[in-house]
């Protein structure tokens, strides 16, 4: 049998490419599942053009066409597509790179599949000994206990340009899982038990089950049914657990074991979307729904968007050399920044790629806007002004330069008056005539002003609202009741009816009263649980007393209000970064 046909390398490389086809990137099925050769198979009887194909790849003369070396997943369409054609020649050598470090996830699926069919044997062969009587139903039980064993409890990492994998085992689960990267930012994982009812099931989970289904509930203790996997209390030591399409029972320890080991996962793969945010510096920007690195910039009037576009038109990079001839016009609907030659401002090639899109073409009432949205369209992670332009790179280059200049440059009345683009753009604000969707990440560190402080509390006020209840440790609860007391010292005239009826405190116009009555309450707060409601109250009283500050509170009172709040802002960036990329 050749070794694309053996049921345990298929298995591997569906594993080993994250159950997705390695040439358009969709999920495939197993049943779907094709293996193809990146180089030919057809070569292995044209030993001629088989060694002019080795030399042009620099392989050695034993390579086996047939090996794990060139092999990889295919649906079926993507299969028949590509037939015998050979891809162009670097993208050939990428795709054996990619093979070649394949090679230890891929035989690390084998052993799985290896292990997992000889225990399937073992039970179906006592199965049959118990149908002949020839074994009693206790030996059995005692000979299936026997065989399943400890996974133990291990971690382990591989984190490289091709892969991002991570091996997490906690006794009677196991959970392998592969982050966002930068060039596939969509993850998935593969949970396996040796739970005596589930042995050897396994589950996977694609990136949106795992920000849906694994964040909520994080760090919490499995006895508080806070988890949206775990679906009941079946009694003190039984859980209900429902994962992917499985729902099973699992006693206490080892619903301990699955919740230790998400916790452990969920918390690497949040960190790995951030970090991808942090190099696009992206954090303030939505992406766009479904698709691969993509963010919405701005919302923008028709009529400038094709402004913006003529104007590339007449500064294309091969029809001069000025200051702004830095566009390639070729194709519609899009703003190519690119220089043919390296100039003293930025390197040769493309720096950045921005269409629009429409927000909703069903709407009853169409818009006359566009978002504007920048897309990453390269595979180098080196980013910057010279290079490719982040997402933050590229909003300061639309927002304070080539938008002020398109409309100066398109506005005849300044043109006449010979007014220059710098006065041009003092005497007008340009940020009249864009939208941008914000309050969806807080660095407390640029929060500075008042208001800058009004608008970060309204919103975690609104977020808490539509909270049912959450887990926050006791120092973060008090810690906004510490805020509560700072303000009040520090504002001119508390509203001390708000205050007291919000918070059902006794009626009192005392500063010494009020304060007094919130710290009582603060005594009173246990960590766990807490409802949207109470934060959604607490935040309102901080907002009102704040507002009534507006004129006198400093920024280092700013500075100290929101480093009490810190807790609650990770959480609100946490649960926006969720929510934007689990849509």
């Amino acid at each position: 049998m050749k070794l694309k046909s053996k049921p345990e390398i298929r298995y591997a490389l569906w594993q080993a490419y994250k159950r997705k086809c390695a040439i358009c990137g969709k999920p495939i099925e197993y049943t779907n599942l094709h293996v193809d050769h990146i180089l030919a198979e057809s070569l292995e009887k044209n030993s001629e053009e088989l060694n002019k194909v080795l030399k042009k790849y620099k392989l050695t003369n034993n390579f086996d066409i047939n090996s794990l070396y060139n092999l990889r997943p295919a649906c079926s369409y993507c299969n028949i597509q590509k037939s015998n054609h050979e891809s162009p020649k670097e993208i050939t050598y990428r795709l054996l790179r990619k093979a070649k470090n394949k090679i230890k996830d891929i035989e690390r699926g084998i052993k799985q599949f290896k292990e997992d069919a000889a225990y399937a044997l073992k039970v179906e062969a006592m199965r049959g000994l118990v149908a002949n009587g020839e074994l009693k139903i206790e030996e059995y039980i005692d000979q299936v206990n026997n065989f399943i064993a400890d996974y133990g409890q291990d971690y382990i990492e591989i984190d490289n340009k091709l892969n991002n994998f991570r091996l997490i085992k906690q006794h009677s689960v196991m959970l392998e899982g592969n982050l966002p990267t930068l060039n596939d930012p969509e993850g998935n994982c593969l949970f396996t038990f040796n739970s005596f009812y589930i042995r050897g099931v396994q589950i996977s989970l694609s990136h949106k089950e795992i920000l849906q289904v694994l964040y909520k509930g994080v760090k919490t203790s499995f006895k508080l049914l806070m988890r949206p996997y775990i679906v009941d209390k079946l009694d003190e030591n039984n859980f209900l657990i429902q994962l992917g399409g499985c729902r099973f029972n699992l006693n206490a320890s080892e619903t301990n074991h699955l919740c230790n080991v998400i916790d452990k996962f969920i918390y690497e793969y949040l960190n790995a979307l951030k970090k991808i945010e942090k190099t696009l510096q992206s954090e303030e920007f939505i992406p766009v729904n479904d698709e691969k690195l993509k963010y919405k910039l701005i919302k923008i009037n028709k009529n400038i968007w094709k402004l913006m576009l003529e104007f590339a038109q007449e500064h294309d990079n091969y029809h001069g050399e000025g200051y702004w001839h830095i566009f390639d016009s070729s194709g519609r609907n899009m703003l190519k920044i690119y220089n043919k030659l390296p100039t003293d401002r930025y390197n040769s090639g493309f720096h950045c790629f921005i269409h629009s899109l429409v927000e909703d073409s069903h709407s009853w009432e169409p818009s006359n806007d566009v978002w504007l949205v920048w897309w990453y369209i390269g595979e180098d992670e080196e980013f910057g002004i010279r290079t490719y332009w982040t997402v933050q790179q590229t909003y300061n280059w639309l927002t304070k330069e080539f938008i002020p200049f398109v409309l100066y440059n398109f506005n005849k009345p300044f043109k006449k008056e010979k007014v220059s683009f710098e006065e041009y753009r003092e005497q007008n604000n340009i940020q009249d005539v864009f939208y941008r969707e914000s309050n969806r990440f807080y660095n407390r560190h640029k929060i500075k002003t008042s208001d800058d402080l009004l608008h970060l509390i309204e919103s975690l006020q609104l977020h808490y609202s539509v909270t049912n209840q959450i887990f926050f440790d006791q120092e973060a609860i008090h810690k906004i009741y510490d805020s509560l007391v700072y303000i009040l010292d520090i504002c001119p005239s508390p509203d001390y009816y708000y205050t007291c009826r919000k918070l059902d405190f006794k009626k009192t116009e005392s500063r010494k009263d009020l304060k007094a009555q919130i710290l009582e309450k603060k005594k009173s707060e246990k960590y766990g649980k807490i409802y949207g409601g109470s934060l959604d109250i607490l935040f309102r009283t901080l907002f009102i007393n704040i507002e009534l500050s507006i004129q006198t509170i400093n920024e280092d009172e700013v500075e100290k209000i929101t480093k009490l709040l810190e807790p609650f802002i990770e959480e609100y960036n946490m649960s926006k970064l969720v929510e934007v990329y689990s849509r």
